[in-house]
């Protein structure tokens, strides 16, 4: 009986060291943060000090590029750790096909899902809406977080959407709100994160989605700035009475006069997110959770700020809207920097790697070879529209090749594209300025095999 006894509690210690060993994985998506605005990627002014602190620890991935500008498409596939051509879902909410929806049933791998069956605590320090709820032990409540208005019912927002901008503008100035829900601060979200954690005794995955630095930028003030680019020179530039009809609703919103306003709005929500990074690092730290937590910060797309006559929108698949950061802490792994081109669908092919997990096949690739050996993970990165019929992409190290067979955007009005194909030179051109008249061949066979 009492070796039995020993038996048992031997095999109890194994199963607790196990559990131990596990590590625990951390994502946090900064949702419409760009490269180009953190001085981390070269940018002069700073706004981003703790994440560069966080980076000298960690790999900073320096040519990551998301597979969709929409958010749900790119979540989606970080999560199922495929191509939205892949798993059938492509567009934006509320834009996608009820048929999307039914080839997503069918994808055999959800990380949350993995996780929570392989023995991890899953939590989400963020309110999640339609199928990302799957998988999680825990999640924020959203039914907390809304503001019980009218406007806050989507066919009421899309309907004030579509109104003249005068007629929003008086509307606005009426009930004193946006047609869009309220956002959770990032502080919010960190404490839920922090409170998660000290509530858990298993190995955890936690995933948290900031939506501070996405327009219209709420945790941070406008500020009076006197600015070159108001917003009149600006709505006479475009083309479309629909594009024009919507930045100026984007400008009403805010109360701004110019877009330098915006920016720094902008600018000082990076600040509000990157002092809850330091927060989320010192925790990490000070509990001695940071040896055995892997982490990754990175955003789920960009925006346009005036870039090919873009604003407030994500149209085009140019760098501005899919090239975003992304910092990988993996324990037992030397800082460093990756120059080779790596996706958000990598994510969680890393995550399976570095638990031995070899049997589920997808198509994100181990970021481990390229952070610890050098090595280049692909020679080419894919990319699709969430926010038109038809626009797919594809990006070499130095060439990116653009199809628009049906190119209007659902948000704006406007095409987001010069030709029906697109191809740039961007080790040469990298504000993707001039299409080149170069034979395209190889680059539409890539596209082709991705579609």
């Amino acid at each position: 009986m009492k070796r039995k006894k020993k038996s048992l509690k031997r095999s109890l210690n194994i199963t607790a060291i196990s559990r131990v060993m596990k590590p625990n994985i951390i994502i946090l998506i900064s949702d419409a943060l760009r490269p180009k605005d953190l001085s981390l990627y070269g940018r002069k002014e700073e706004y981003d000090p703790c994440l560069k602190r966080f980076a000298a620890e960690s790999t900073t991935f320096m040519n990551n590029f998301s597979v969709s500008n929409g958010s749900d498409p790119s979540v989606t596939s970080l999560f199922s750790g495929q191509y939205p051509t892949t798993s059938g879902f492509i567009h934006q909410h509320p834009f996608m096909k009820d048929e999307e929806i039914e080839k997503l049933k069918k994808n055999k791998f959800w990380l949350p899902l993995y996780l929570q069956k392989h023995g991890y605590q899953t939590m989400s320090a963020t309110p999640l809406h339609m199928w990302f709820k799957k998988g999680f032990d825990k999640y924020s409540d959203k039914e907390s977080l809304k503001t019980g208005k009218f406007l806050d019912i989507p066919i009421v927002k899309r309907l004030l959407l579509a109104l003249p901008s005068w007629a929003y503008r008086l509307g606005k100035e009426l009930v004193k709100i946006r047609a869009s829900p309220e956002f959770y601060p990032c502080h919010k979200v960190m404490d839920a994160a922090i409170a998660n954690i000290k509530s858990t005794r298993k190995p955890f995955f936690l995933f948290m989605h900031v939506i501070d630095t996405h327009y219209p930028y709420p945790i941070a003030p406008i500020k009076k700035i006197r600015g070159t680019r108001n917003m009149q020179s600006i709505v006479s530039g475009l083309d479309s009475q629909k594009q024009r009809e919507y930045v100026k609703k984007r400008f009403y919103d805010l109360r701004a006069g110019n877009m330098e306003q915006i920016e720094k709005k902008r600018d000082d929500s990076i600040s509000a997110v990157d002092l809850q990074i330091r927060r989320l690092h010192d925790f990490l730290k000070t509990n001695g959770l940071w040896n055995n937590t892997i982490v990754f910060i990175l955003a789920d797309h960009g925006d346009n700020f005036g870039e090919h006559g873009a604003y407030f929108c994500r149209g085009g698949l140019y760098d501005p809207s899919i090239h975003v950061p992304l910092v990988a802490h993996i324990p037992g792994m030397k800082p460093g920097i990756v120059q080779g081109l790596t996706q958000t669908i990598d994510v969680p092919a890393t995550i399976l790697d570095v638990l031995k997990e070899k049997s589920y096949k997808i198509d994100g690739k181990s970021l481990v070879p390229a952070a610890k050996l050098g090595k280049n993970l692909r020679d080419s990165v894919f990319f699709a529209d969430a926010f038109c019929e038809k626009r797919f992409g594809i990006r070499t190290g130095s060439r990116k090749f653009i199809v628009s067979d049906d190119g209007v955007c659902y948000l704006c009005g406007a095409k987001h594209c010069k030709n029906v194909k697109e191809t740039y030179d961007v080790r040469n051109d990298a504000e993707e300025t001039n299409i080149i008249n170069a034979q395209q061949k190889e680059l539409e066979d890539k596209l082709q095999g991705f579609l």
